[in-house]
């Protein structure tokens, strides 16, 4: 089968990557289990309405936006209609490309636990005994919360995130959202969003590097899995997303990329000035599930702290392609999932930290204002069961510099029951 074939020569160069990659630098339900989703309360308001009182500007989305890129696909005989790409808000401004889409037994849950049930052995795909291969899929810690558009006029959240492999160095990355959608076995469709992600050192953030990988990973461990037959239950859509390319990996983390990487990603020889395309083939595999996964109850939790030292372009507020800090201090993650005794998915998940940084002049390295102090943190929790679902995300960062504070506010709120939401602004010293 071709997805199998390609496995080695896609992804094995990256085995060398592991030790290399530090070198560059680059009326609704209560929720299941409080303690893990939380409430909502007026606290989470306050900070929008101060804002707002003050004459702050506030960006608001209320659901009622329908993007602009619908497609219509064959989910073995059941007309699908989707946005074919994720977002970070309800305004249809494209982030990933969708490229899986998951009928039959397919509500995230189980296939999360058919993930999970899996060992790390993938020789079976032609893969060897090294990381990330060799890793078990787990519940991801730090990944955002996306949102989508499928059949019914409804947004989708991201309520179940996966990871194979560490916050660091690389990592599969896959989100699955349920649709209202129902296939012709009467069972919902779940659509999924799967990358090959790279975390730039000196940083929290993650630099994709692969579409197409991470898709074939995804559906070679569904065939794993044994809860499909793969010369009938797998089928490629048309090409639904921009091709060959979408988005783009940065210079200062390609032109740092060892060679047997750069060689997956098919791109031009470094160095390189501008950004190159990360490879999209633009289609997204529809895997149906015959059988069903073993959901098993537990608990599931993972923290890791994150040590800054890099060059970074200011995050907000900032005053142009030249308007460069120097980070230092560290950020710490968590994340604890639940599965209950009837399937019922929650999970709570944040950050928070305390960061030094000093502006310089990106051309010397050197400094040329005085440092000062931010403050990050986020949090997000969510649930999923039968007959409901929701997500929410909330992040904060304020900077403490010498004409005052800096502050970005974002909250973001998808529910299968009441509604959708997002909110976000920006106070910047030059605005006011």
């Amino acid at each position: 089968m071709k997805i199998i074939k390609n496995f080695p020569v896609l992804l094995v160069p990256i085995l060398i990557l592991a030790g290399m990659l530090f070198l560059f630098g680059c009326s609704e339900e209560t929720p299941l289990d409080p303690a893990l989703t939380g409430t909502e309360s007026s606290s989470d308001e306050d900070p929008f309405i101060l804002a707002e009182d003050k004459g702050i500007e506030i960006e608001r989305q209320d659901g009622s936006i329908t993007p602009s890129e619908l497609v219509t696909v064959d989910c073995f005989g059941r007309p699908l209609t989707l946005w074919p790409y994720t977002g970070a808000k309800l305004d249809g401004v494209p982030m990933d490309p969708v490229n899986l889409i998951f009928t039959g037994n397919a509500d995230p849950v189980q296939i999360r636990a058919a993930l999970l049930g899996l060992d790390g052995d993938r020789s079976a795909l032609g893969l060897p005994d090294a990381y990330p291969f060799n890793q078990v899929w787990k519940d991801c810690m730090g990944g955002g919360v996306q949102s989508t558009y499928a059949d019914e006029g409804r947004w989708l959240g991201s309520v179940i995130q996966l990871t194979l492999g560490d916050y660091e160095p690389i990592r599969f990355h896959l989100r699955l959202f349920r649709t209202a959608a129902l296939g012709d076995d009467g069972l919902p469709i779940t659509i999924g969003a799967a990358h090959f992600e790279v975390l730039i050192p000196g940083t929290t953030d993650h630099q994709v590097l692969s579409w197409n990988a991470a898709k074939d990973i995804v559906v070679g461990d569904m065939i794993r899995s044994g809860l499909l037959n793969q010369s009938v239950d797998l089928m490629p859509t048309g090409v639904i997303t921009a091709a060959p390319t979408f988005r783009y990996i940065i210079p200062a983390v390609y032109n740092g990329l060892p060679p047997e990487l750069l060689a997956m990603i098919g791109g031009p020889p470094p160095p390189v000035e501008d950004p190159v395309g990360i490879p999209n083939d633009g289609v997204a595999m529809i895997v149906r599930l015959a059988g069903a996964a073993t959901v098993t109850p537990g608990e599931f939790q993972d923290m890791v702290t994150i040590e800054f030292g890099q060059f970074v372009p200011r995050p907000f507020c900032n005053s142009g392609p030249y308007d460069f800090l120097w980070i230092e201090g560290s950020v710490d993650f968590h994340n604890r999932a639940k599965v209950d005794r009837r399937g019922r998915y929650s999970y709570r998940g944040g950050y928070e930290g305390l960061l030094t940084a000093t502006p310089v002049d990106i051309e010397t390295g050197q400094p040329i204002g005085p440092s000062f102090t931010a403050d990050v943190r986020g949090n997000q929790h969510g649930f999923l069961q039968n007959n409901n679902a929701r997500v929410r995300a909330f992040d904060k960062k304020i900077t403490h510099e010498t004409g005052g504070p800096q502050i970005e506010f974002i909250s973001l709120r998808i529910a299968e029951r009441g509604a959708d939401r997002y909110r976000g602004f920006y106070k910047c010293l030059d605005e006011e």
